[in-house]
């Protein structure tokens, strides 16, 4: 992402988030491309997420140098999350996303979101779609709030332990 890129994105996400949670343009966290120099700091937050995907420490890199959507949130310099998606054929999927403990509930993951969201329709993307954990309300009410709607289930998606996978979608266009 260019740095003009970047400043017209952090325009776009400036809108309100949904009513449990505040106003995005006041919460003191912003939005940059993932750096190489991330990768520690996305790995333990990875770590203490045991929801999210756990991909090794080298994945990261290579989705971003793979020139998919890489965003870490970052507050006074330190990563306290992160959001993976790539876009093809006019589709968009997240495909990793976790949030720092210390930092949940404070408008990190809609910031995150929002950005991914707006990244993906520069990119064309006329939807996007996600799995989550059958198991993780949280996470399927946190998208439910952001406009995505159940479109499918996979039995068995999961593993450690088997679970099945709740398919979301949201329309981008």
């Amino acid at each position: 992402m260019s740095g003009a890129r970047t400043l017209r994105l952090s325009r776009k996400v400036r809108r309100k988030c949904p009513e449990s949670e505040p106003p995005l343009e006041i919460m003191p966290f912003k939005v940059r491309p993932y750096r190489s120099s991330d990768s520690e700091a996305v790995s333990q937050i990875c770590r203490q997420s045991p929801e999210a995907a756990q991909w090794p420490k080298e994945s990261y890199e290579q989705a971003h140098s793979s020139g998919q959507i890489v965003l870490i949130a970052v507050l006074d310099a330190q990563v306290c999350g992160f959001l993976i998606a790539r876009v093809s054929g006019g589709e968009a999927e997240i495909l990793n996303t976790a949030i720092d403990p210390a930092h949940r509930r404070k408008g990190v993951g809609s910031l995150l979101l929002t950005t991914a969201i707006s990244e993906a329709q520069v990119h064309n993307a006329k939807s996007i779609y996600l799995e989550v954990r059958e198991s993780n309300r949280a996470a399927i009410s946190f998208y439910s709030r952001h406009g995505f709607v159940k479109t499918a289930e996979r039995r068995g998606y999961y593993s450690t332990p088997t679970e099945n996978a709740v398919v979301m979608k949201k329309l981008t266009a």
